[in-house]
């Protein structure tokens, strides 16, 4: 005949419990999470919202600038500076109720130092590692002058036949 050992099994049952409140704790966790999360997974409302998301229609796109006012434009733009962009987001803080400038008087803001650094490693990233790719559509009219036989202007017409492509930089 065995004995029944009551101590091992109050101590199972105790680390099952244990078991228990810990998979209680993540399951609670991964509910906070999803509340971040922009769909309610745990509801049939809310798996199909996320499937019609899918198939909602996307914002209309940015219209294209003429390219006239692009290449006069161009010119009069100063180009990228994380030294204006850090200043300007530094002056901005105060709006949320940050305190801006030599707090507490103990020298220079260690956050604002932080937010040049922040910036001039985004804008460094942009103006080094950014490609930027042109493409001139087929059917564009072109208009040519040149000089034919014995010396007489020869005017041409036309369209393009094919794609133009075109790298750039950003400045």
């Amino acid at each position: 005949m065995s004995t029944f050992n009551t101590e091992k099994l109050e101590n199972q049952g105790s680390e099952f419990k244990n078991q228990a409140k810990g998979l209680k704790n993540k399951a609670n966790d991964l509910k906070d999470k999803a509340k971040d999360f922009k769909f309610d997974l745990s509801t049939l409302k809310g798996v199909l919202n996320l499937i019609l998301s899918a198939f909602s229609k996307p914002d209309e796109p940015v219209a294209a600038l003429p390219p006239p006012l692009i290449m006069l434009g161009a010119k009069l733009r100063p180009g990228v500076s994380a030294q204006s962009v850090a200043a300007r987001i530094i002056s901005r803080q105060s709006e949320a109720g940050k305190v801006v400038g030599d707090v507490f008087a103990d020298g220079p803001n260690n956050e604002e130092a932080m937010e040049l650094i922040r910036v001039e490693e985004i804008i460094n990233t942009l103006l080094t590692e950014s490609v930027v790719n042109v493409v001139i559509p087929p059917g564009i009219a072109i208009t040519g002058v040149g000089v034919g036989n014995l010396g007489a202007p020869v005017i041409i017409q036309g369209v393009t036949t094919s794609m133009g492509i075109g790298d750039g930089i950003i400045r």
